[in-house]
């Protein structure tokens, strides 16, 4: 075994160790292993299945290694999470066309996020509909994912209440946690087999509206006036 550099209670260093990985490790480091290994798990088997000896023979490590990093199975999804937010967010923020436009910016960052599940193996395992949903999980609204969220969607959204295009009573927060609660309808059936333009312009009339009502909006950006295409099922219910 290969002696893992950590600190003690002092900012000494101290002796630990990585179960029998040959490499020296420090602890964030561990994590980020643990980590990855969680993933290739999550995109294997779903979040319903993944055990914490599978991550462990995954990372090539013993199972007391993982429990040093992480107590327990929802502690390790809601790192990978917490990775993959980080990543999506800093590509999403940084794609958009019009960011001094609230209302446009509003429903791109809606489309973009969900986009973001199609074609990739972990984000398909911890969303779709094939596999345990993760609010089973994990609360998606919970404070380490807002907080997340939030450092890359405030100062978007600290900007567009500045500049008058929110409401200014908003609490931004609560904002980022009211508009992530939003997220995981447009990524559930049936609104999640929709086209683009339909999801867009349920977006624009039932998510963003209440952000940007008409009186806020940039001129030209008020969003759809016009009827919504949604199927109704009352006669089929009678």
């Amino acid at each position: 075994m290969t002696v893992v550099a950590g600190q003690d209670g002092a900012g000494q260093r101290t002796p630990g160790w990585w179960g029998n990985d040959s490499a020296l490790l420090d602890d964030e480091e561990a994590r980020r292993r643990l980590v990855a290994a969680t993933g290739r798990c999550l995109a294997r088997r779903g979040t319903s299945r993944i055990r914490i000896e599978e991550v462990a023979v995954e990372a090539g490590v013993s199972r007391s290694t993982v429990y040093r990093y992480f107590k327990n199975r929802n502690e390790l999804i809601l790192a990978v999470l917490l990775s993959r937010v980080d990543v999506a967010m800093t590509g999403v923020i940084s794609s958009l066309p019009r960011p001094e436009d609230a209302a446009a910016s509003i429903c791109d960052v809606f489309l973009k996020c969900t986009d973001l599940i199609n074609g990739d193996a972990v984000n398909e395992a911890l969303f779709t509909a094939g596999s345990r949903s993760l609010a089973e999980t994990l609360e998606l609204t919970a404070e380490p994912i807002v907080d997340a969220v939030y450092r890359h969607l405030g100062p978007l959204l600290r900007r567009w209440r500045d500049g008058g295009q929110l409401a200014a009573d908003l609490d931004l927060r609560e904002t980022v946690r009211w508009m992530m609660a939003a997220g995981v309808i447009i990524m559930s059936p049936p609104w999640s087999g929709w086209s683009p333009a339909r999801k867009r312009a349920f977006v624009d009339r039932y998510i963003t509206r209440a952000l940007v009502g008409p009186a806020l909006s940039p001129p030209g950006n008020a969003g759809p006036t016009g009827p919504l295409s949604v199927p109704d099922n009352r006669a089929e219910q009678k």
